[in-house]
């Protein structure tokens, strides 16, 4: 019995001191934990024969034409951004219209599956946004007639097009 007293004495007495040599010590701050998403710098996959669970299985291609061949570039609009789409290429895809005009805007589709808002006085690649209703978009065409000088022509764009209108 005595000894057991003597025992927990003991362990009890380590404990308290070695609480005390952790307390005198200088506590340094919690490391901040590494980004949920990030890679060790020396990481390297070795897949021995099997893919990367984290890289996309299927590569993503440009744009291409019906013959599966990719649509080359506008040779006249090298542009990025609207002013790289030209009238042909760009659908309607909605309007947001409000009591004042200036406040239109046209939601036009682009190749490649990008979408980009227009006002009125916007600039595309060939083209003007001259005006947006609430359900066509009219846009002014600069091109060559048979004089060789550059006559303003309309295009109006549908936003849901009747199925004999031309897209």
């Amino acid at each position: 019995m005595v000894k057991n007293v003597f025992i927990f004495i003991l362990v009890a007495f380590l404990a308290l001191d070695s609480m005390a040599f952790t307390q005198g010590q200088a506590q340094k701050p919690p490391e901040e934990p590494p980004p949920v998403l990030s890679v060790p710098k020396d990481y390297r996959y070795n897949g021995r024969g099997r893919r990367d669970p984290f890289v996309n299985p299927v590569p993503r291609r440009g744009p291409t034409t019906a013959a599966g061949t990719p649509a080359p570039p506008p040779p006249n609009c090298p542009m990025p951004g609207l002013k790289g789409v030209q009238v042909a290429q760009a659908a309607v895809a909605g309007v947001v219209t409000s009591r004042e005009p200036s406040m239109n805007i046209a939601v036009l589709g682009a190749p490649g599956g990008k979408t980009y808002f227009a006002r009125v006085g916007d600039a595309l690649c060939d083209a003007v946004v001259t005006s947006i209703k609430l359900d066509t978009v009219t846009f002014a065409v600069t091109g060559p007639t048979g004089n060789d000088q550059k006559a303003p022509r309309e295009i109006v764009r549908k936003v849901r097009p009747t199925p004999g209108d031309n897209k």
